[in-house]
């Protein structure tokens, strides 16, 4: 009993971790979005506000479902988007923090396997290729900050999964710390090394981007003519140094800044961005299927699907024909399974004994007794009954000695 319930308190331990580690790594992904639009309207980064919030969702979000129902988190929405906004937040970077945890964390509790860990590794990459090849001013301050926010992803992400790996495990305690900084040592040692080759990996990836853009511009000047002035900038290889642009170049540098600063760019993205997530949720959430629904659906889907699979086993196995001659034949069958050589459904009792390679011993004709009395329902004197359990019992020693040669 006492280990029963130790079973089940490193089940439960081992989920809650297995809970922390996907939200954890999603939420870096989801920071990075965060970092963006906040430096870009003016805001300070608001590293430790982001992650008080996102512990303090998590945590309420726990109780809530353990209390009530799991819908009930989404009244953790308006008190997380107030509580961003206090917290000197832009207003679409708190909006994205009340929203996007809750709906992951909506999927979690239902589905622990639905994690879009790698998915939001992979996105946080190409996320940090674009602001890379794409520098504005304020992503030239930051630079350094998304490729540590990414790095730290991936290392969350790795180190989470070997001490799950280890979690709970056979092993014992000195033996798992033991397994688990070896591991870990060996993917920090691979991270220095790659470290330096990370940013060639960077120049790299934007040099691609480059070529690519370059092959679309390309393509597309026959057909839209403001394209003809059009000049890619090639990415920065990571050992050359920039030099500043002077003369005609930083006068035009200014005379476009001051025509961009004419326009109201800032506010026309965000009532596009606006209305494209506002779009975007409203079809969501009208098209979508309730998660814990679709869960239970597959779930009673697959319970019918087996019961009705189960019942028909059972039914097939208990039919135990009444016929003496089918009935000799059922246990004669039922004698071959045990010796792993039974007759497939559907198998012909010829395509048997050529699989089974017992031409030499059984001859078909000799159950024709049997092929009389099943198929065409005829019916069979005492003496015929006699011979044909005599004729099963040799097929029966026969085959025994023909295992026991092969072995």
């Amino acid at each position: 009993m006492m280990h029963t319930k130790g079973v089940a308190v490193v089940s439960q331990a081992k989920y809650y971790f297995s809970f922390f580690h996907t939200y954890g790594t999603n939420m870096f992904l989801l920071y990075f979005i965060v970092l963006f639009i906040n430096t870009h309207n003016g805001k300070a980064p608001s590293t430790l506000p982001f992650i008080l919030l996102v512990i303090t969702m998590m945590l309420g979000a726990w109780y809530i479902v353990h209390y009530f129902k799991l819908c009930y988190i989404y009244i953790l929405l308006p008190v997380i988007l107030i509580t961003a906004i206090l917290l000197d937040l832009h207003w679409l970077s708190a909006l994205l923090i009340s929203y996007l945890p809750i709906l992951r964390m909506e999927y979690l509790f239902d589905d622990p396997e639905a994690t879009m860990t790698e998915p939001s590794i992979i996105i946080s990459f190409l996320l940090l290729i674009a602001v890379s090849l794409f520098q504005t001013e304020t992503t030239s301050q930051f630079i350094m900050m998304y490729h540590i926010l990414f790095i730290a992803q991936i290392l969350f992400y790795f180190a989470g999964r070997i001490f799950y790996l280890l979690f709970g495990n056979v092993y014992s305690f000195v033996r798992r710390t033991a397994i688990f900084f070896t591991c870990f040592s060996a993917f920090i040692t691979l991270g220095v090394i790659l470290y330096f080759a990370y940013r060639y990996t960077v120049y790299a990836a934007q040099y691609i981007v480059y070529i690519l853009l370059g092959i679309v511009v390309f393509l597309l000047r026959p057909f839209f003519s403001f394209l003809e002035n059009v000049e890619l900038e090639m990415p920065d290889f990571p050992d050359s140094e920039t030099t500043d642009r002077q003369g005609e170049d930083q006068t035009e540098m200014i005379q476009e800044e001051s025509l961009s600063s004419r326009l109201p760019l800032d506010s026309i993205i965000t009532i596009v961005l606006v209305i494209l997530i506002g779009a975007g949720i409203y079809y969501y959430y009208k098209k979508r299927e309730q998660p814990s629904d679709h869960h239970k659906r597959e779930e009673s889907t697959s319970r019918s699907n087996s019961v009705n699979s189960i019942l028909k086993e059972k039914g097939r196995k208990g039919e135990v024909p009444h016929n003496k001659v089918r009935k000799l034949y059922f246990e004669f069958e039922k004698w071959l399974a045990s010796k792993k050589m039974g007759r497939y459904r559907n198998e012909t009792i010829d395509e048997w004994i050529v699989r089974c390679q017992l031409q030499d011993i059984i001859d078909s004709d000799t159950l024709e007794t049997y092929r009389r009395t099943r198929y065409m329902s005829s019916e069979v004197s005492d003496q015929e009954y006699k011979q044909y359990r005599q004729t099963i019992e040799t097929m029966k020693k026969n085959i025994s000695t023909h295992i026991k040669r092969r072995r």
